[in-house]
Protein backbone atom coordinates (compact mmCIF):
# COMPACT_ATOMS: atom_id res chain seq x y z
CA UNK A 1 0.00 0.00 0.00
CA UNK A 2 2.73 2.01 0.00
CA UNK A 3 2.41 5.55 -1.45
CA UNK A 4 5.47 7.39 -1.07
CA UNK A 5 6.61 9.95 -3.79
CA UNK A 6 3.21 10.12 -5.24
CA UNK A 7 1.49 13.44 -5.72
CA UNK A 8 -1.47 14.81 -4.70
CA UNK A 9 -4.08 17.59 -5.10
CA UNK A 10 -6.52 17.90 -2.02
CA UNK A 11 -9.00 20.23 -2.86
CA UNK A 12 -10.64 21.69 0.37
CA UNK A 13 -7.37 21.10 2.47
CA UNK A 14 -8.56 23.63 5.04
CA UNK A 15 -11.44 21.61 5.91
CA UNK A 16 -12.21 19.18 8.98
CA UNK A 17 -11.84 16.18 6.54
CA UNK A 18 -9.32 17.65 4.22
CA UNK A 19 -6.65 18.55 7.14
CA UNK A 20 -6.84 14.55 8.13
CA UNK A 21 -6.43 13.52 4.73
CA UNK A 22 -3.65 15.71 3.92
CA UNK A 23 -1.80 14.80 6.70
CA UNK A 24 -2.17 11.70 6.21
CA UNK A 25 -0.85 12.11 2.76
CA UNK A 26 2.25 13.52 4.16
CA UNK A 27 2.64 10.82 6.90
CA UNK A 28 2.71 8.51 3.56
CA UNK A 29 5.88 10.75 2.15
CA UNK A 30 3.68 12.18 -0.23
CA UNK A 31 4.22 15.56 -1.77
CA UNK A 32 0.55 17.60 -1.79
CA UNK A 33 -1.06 20.67 -2.84
CA UNK A 34 -4.47 21.85 -1.47
CA UNK A 35 -6.95 24.45 -2.21
CA UNK A 36 -8.57 26.90 -0.04
CA UNK A 37 -11.07 29.81 -0.34
CA UNK A 38 -10.83 32.05 2.80
CA UNK A 39 -7.09 32.92 3.73
CA UNK A 40 -8.15 32.95 7.30
CA UNK A 41 -8.79 28.99 7.07
CA UNK A 42 -5.01 28.85 6.85
CA UNK A 43 -4.32 28.94 10.27
CA UNK A 44 -6.19 25.90 10.90
CA UNK A 45 -3.08 24.06 9.74
CA UNK A 46 -0.23 23.52 12.44
CA UNK A 47 3.37 24.17 11.57
CA UNK A 48 5.61 22.67 10.18
CA UNK A 49 2.34 20.90 7.80
CA UNK A 50 2.04 24.38 6.77
CA UNK A 51 5.45 24.71 4.83
CA UNK A 52 5.35 20.93 3.44
CA UNK A 53 2.02 21.37 1.41
CA UNK A 54 1.48 23.83 -1.55
CA UNK A 55 -1.60 25.54 -0.83
CA UNK A 56 -3.53 27.26 -3.43
CA UNK A 57 -6.56 29.89 -3.15
CA UNK A 58 -9.16 29.25 -5.53
CA UNK A 59 -12.97 28.63 -6.12
CA UNK A 60 -13.04 25.25 -7.55
CA UNK A 61 -16.48 25.59 -8.62
CA UNK A 62 -15.03 28.20 -11.23
CA UNK A 63 -13.23 26.61 -14.55
CA UNK A 64 -10.84 28.56 -14.76
CA UNK A 65 -9.63 28.86 -11.03
CA UNK A 66 -9.75 24.76 -11.17
CA UNK A 67 -7.11 24.67 -14.49
CA UNK A 68 -5.14 27.10 -12.38
CA UNK A 69 -5.05 24.41 -9.62
CA UNK A 70 -3.60 22.15 -11.63
CA UNK A 71 -1.39 24.16 -13.79
CA UNK A 72 -0.03 25.50 -10.24
CA UNK A 73 0.16 21.88 -9.09
CA UNK A 74 2.34 20.69 -11.82
CA UNK A 75 4.68 22.97 -11.48
CA UNK A 76 5.15 22.21 -8.35
CA UNK A 77 5.22 19.05 -7.80
CA UNK A 78 6.07 17.79 -11.37
CA UNK A 79 2.39 15.75 -11.76
CA UNK A 80 -0.66 14.58 -10.33
CA UNK A 81 -1.24 11.12 -9.39
CA UNK A 82 -4.05 11.54 -7.21
CA UNK A 83 -6.88 13.70 -6.28
CA UNK A 84 -9.12 13.59 -3.74
CA UNK A 85 -12.72 16.31 -3.80
CA UNK A 86 -13.48 17.00 -0.40
CA UNK A 87 -15.27 20.28 -1.21
CA UNK A 88 -18.80 20.23 -0.45
CA UNK A 89 -22.07 21.80 1.51
CA UNK A 90 -25.14 20.62 3.63
CA UNK A 91 -28.08 22.40 4.17
CA UNK A 92 -30.02 21.71 7.39
CA UNK A 93 -33.51 19.62 7.06
CA UNK A 94 -36.13 20.95 5.34
CA UNK A 95 -39.50 20.18 3.27
CA UNK A 96 -39.19 20.68 -0.32
CA UNK A 97 -41.86 23.05 0.17
CA UNK A 98 -39.26 25.34 1.99
CA UNK A 99 -35.94 24.88 -0.21
CA UNK A 100 -35.31 27.70 -2.29
CA UNK A 101 -33.97 28.24 -5.70
CA UNK A 102 -30.80 29.26 -4.77
CA UNK A 103 -30.72 26.56 -1.99
CA UNK A 104 -30.74 23.64 -4.77
CA UNK A 105 -28.67 25.70 -7.40
CA UNK A 106 -25.39 25.82 -4.00
CA UNK A 107 -25.67 22.00 -3.61
CA UNK A 108 -25.72 21.22 -6.90
CA UNK A 109 -22.77 23.67 -7.90
CA UNK A 110 -20.71 23.09 -4.45
CA UNK A 111 -21.30 19.07 -3.87
CA UNK A 112 -21.41 18.12 -8.01
CA UNK A 113 -20.05 20.75 -9.97
CA UNK A 114 -16.66 21.40 -8.08
CA UNK A 115 -16.50 17.57 -8.14
CA UNK A 116 -17.08 17.03 -12.09
CA UNK A 117 -14.95 20.10 -12.60
CA UNK A 118 -11.83 18.62 -10.72
CA UNK A 119 -12.34 15.37 -12.11
CA UNK A 120 -12.45 16.26 -15.49
CA UNK A 121 -9.08 18.05 -15.16
CA UNK A 122 -7.77 15.53 -13.51
CA UNK A 123 -8.49 13.18 -16.18
CA UNK A 124 -7.24 14.76 -18.68
CA UNK A 125 -4.08 15.46 -16.66
CA UNK A 126 -3.37 11.93 -15.90
CA UNK A 127 -4.26 10.49 -19.34
CA UNK A 128 -1.02 9.57 -20.81
CA UNK A 129 -0.30 8.54 -17.07
CA UNK A 130 -0.11 4.52 -16.33
CA UNK A 131 -1.49 5.26 -12.91
CA UNK A 132 -4.26 7.57 -11.38
CA UNK A 133 -6.51 7.76 -8.83
CA UNK A 134 -9.96 10.11 -8.17
CA UNK A 135 -11.52 9.95 -4.88
CA UNK A 136 -14.80 11.95 -4.13
CA UNK A 137 -16.61 12.58 -1.33
CA UNK A 138 -20.58 11.44 -1.70
CA UNK A 139 -22.73 10.46 1.42
CA UNK A 140 -25.16 8.30 3.23
CA UNK A 141 -28.18 10.37 2.04
CA UNK A 142 -27.09 9.83 -1.34
CA UNK A 143 -27.12 6.34 -1.54
CA UNK A 144 -30.43 5.98 1.27
CA UNK A 145 -32.00 9.40 0.66
CA UNK A 146 -34.01 10.82 3.82
CA UNK A 147 -36.77 13.03 3.86
CA UNK A 148 -36.04 16.75 4.34
CA UNK A 149 -32.63 16.11 2.27
CA UNK A 150 -33.74 16.28 -0.94
CA UNK A 151 -31.23 18.83 -2.67
CA UNK A 152 -28.12 17.35 -0.31
CA UNK A 153 -29.12 14.25 -0.90
CA UNK A 154 -29.64 14.29 -4.97
CA UNK A 155 -26.68 16.25 -5.17
CA UNK A 156 -24.42 13.58 -3.92
CA UNK A 157 -26.20 10.82 -5.56
CA UNK A 158 -24.99 12.94 -8.67
CA UNK A 159 -21.78 12.58 -6.54
CA UNK A 160 -22.25 8.52 -7.15
CA UNK A 161 -23.52 8.62 -10.31
CA UNK A 162 -20.69 10.73 -11.85
CA UNK A 163 -18.16 8.50 -10.05
CA UNK A 164 -19.47 5.26 -11.73
CA UNK A 165 -19.75 6.66 -15.02
CA UNK A 166 -15.80 8.38 -14.89
CA UNK A 167 -15.01 4.81 -13.26
CA UNK A 168 -16.58 3.39 -16.40
CA UNK A 169 -14.94 5.39 -19.08
CA UNK A 170 -11.47 4.63 -17.22
CA UNK A 171 -11.69 0.65 -17.25
CA UNK A 172 -8.20 -0.40 -18.65
CA UNK A 173 -6.07 2.76 -18.00
CA UNK A 174 -4.75 2.30 -14.64
CA UNK A 175 -6.83 5.03 -13.49
CA UNK A 176 -9.69 4.45 -11.29
CA UNK A 177 -12.39 7.11 -10.20
CA UNK A 178 -14.15 5.72 -6.55
CA UNK A 179 -16.16 7.63 -4.13
CA UNK A 180 -16.68 7.05 -0.21
CA UNK A 181 -19.96 7.77 1.24
CA UNK A 182 -20.05 8.57 4.89
CA UNK A 183 -23.38 8.82 7.76
CA UNK A 184 -22.28 11.63 9.53
CA UNK A 185 -18.48 12.36 10.16
CA UNK A 186 -17.20 12.82 13.53
CA UNK A 187 -15.74 16.79 13.50
CA UNK A 188 -15.91 19.29 16.04
CA UNK A 189 -18.46 21.31 13.99
CA UNK A 190 -20.70 18.76 13.68
CA UNK A 191 -20.44 17.71 17.24
CA UNK A 192 -20.91 21.15 18.16
CA UNK A 193 -24.22 21.16 15.84
CA UNK A 194 -25.42 18.00 17.14
CA UNK A 195 -24.62 17.62 20.73
CA UNK A 196 -26.92 15.21 22.18
CA UNK A 197 -26.39 13.04 18.93
CA UNK A 198 -24.31 9.51 20.50
CA UNK A 199 -20.77 10.34 18.64
CA UNK A 200 -19.43 6.54 18.93
CA UNK A 201 -21.99 5.70 16.42
CA UNK A 202 -20.25 8.25 13.61
CA UNK A 203 -17.38 7.98 11.42
CA UNK A 204 -14.04 9.00 12.14
CA UNK A 205 -12.27 11.22 9.59
CA UNK A 206 -8.98 9.23 10.64
CA UNK A 207 -11.20 6.06 8.95
CA UNK A 208 -11.93 7.92 5.70
CA UNK A 209 -8.18 8.66 5.08
CA UNK A 210 -7.37 4.85 5.42
CA UNK A 211 -9.78 3.83 3.21
CA UNK A 212 -9.00 6.39 0.90
CA UNK A 213 -5.31 5.52 1.23
CA UNK A 214 -6.14 2.38 0.02
CA UNK A 215 -8.29 3.21 -2.95
CA UNK A 216 -4.89 5.13 -3.90
CA UNK A 217 -3.28 1.87 -3.54
CA UNK A 218 -1.92 -0.68 -6.02
CA UNK A 219 -3.99 -3.00 -4.14
CA UNK A 220 -7.17 -1.50 -5.25
CA UNK A 221 -6.09 -0.73 -8.91
CA UNK A 222 -9.12 -3.18 -9.99
CA UNK A 223 -11.69 -0.67 -7.28
CA UNK A 224 -13.34 1.31 -9.82
CA UNK A 225 -16.65 3.47 -10.29
CA UNK A 226 -17.62 2.00 -7.00
CA UNK A 227 -18.54 4.03 -3.82
CA UNK A 228 -17.86 2.62 -0.56
CA UNK A 229 -20.40 2.78 1.97
CA UNK A 230 -18.75 4.36 5.44
CA UNK A 231 -22.02 4.51 7.67
CA UNK A 232 -20.52 3.86 10.90
CA UNK A 233 -22.95 3.01 13.51
CA UNK A 234 -26.12 4.43 11.48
Amino acid sequence: MSLEGKRAIVTGSTGELGIVIVRRFLEEGMKVAGTYRNPNDLSKFPEPMRSQILLIQADVTDELDVQRVFDSAMRDIARVDILVNTVGGFLPRSAITDVTSEDWDRMMKINLKSTFLCTREALRRMKNQPYGRIVSISAMTGLIPSPGRSAYAISKAAVSHFTEIAGQEMKGTGITVNAIAPSIIDTPSNRKSMPKEDFSRWVKPENIADVICYLCSDGASDVTGTTVKAFGGI
